[in-house]
């Protein structure tokens, strides 16, 4: 019988699939205007381009994965992939000010992805550490 094995790039990429569809959720649903008071619908090209800012960190993971630098030592993908993040996170908290909710929801994703990536991968990656070391002795 065959051991299920659970691998981080199967939750990373679910990570990925919630937030789209959290973004495509509040993409779908109209807005009251910030000025005028009436209901907005969300343009769907704006949708599109709100999904694919928040795809370039989960497409460069998925890629950098692939690709031998990840069997290095893995601060360097780390690193990379926390400029990627940040950046984006940038690019999303510009635009706050009067922002449409599928706006938001980038945002909130963006938040709890930097959330994800400097705290609780490392508190992963230490613990993982540990107690491989534990298994050896």
């Amino acid at each position: 019988m065959a051991k299920l094995t659970f691998k981080p790039v199967y939750l990373f990429n679910l990570f990925w699939l919630t937030g789209l569809l959290h973004i495509a959720y509040y993409g779908s649903k109209p807005y009251p205007h910030y000025i005028f008071d009436q209901m907005m619908t969300p343009d769907a090209q704006a949708v599109f381009i709100t999904c694919g800012i928040f795809s370039i960190y989960f497409i460069a993971g998925n890629i950098l994965r692939l690709t031998p630098l990840w069997q290095t030592p893995r601060y360097w993908p780390y690193i990379f992939l926390s400029a990627i993040l940040v950046f984006q996170a940038f690019i999303a908290f510009i635009g706050t000010m009067h922002a449409p909710p599928y706006w938001g929801a980038l945002i909130l994703n963006c938040m709890f992805m930097l959330l994800a990536h400097f705290v609780f991968y490392p508190l992963y990656a230490i613990s993982k550490k540990y107690t491989e070391k534990k298994n050896t002795a």
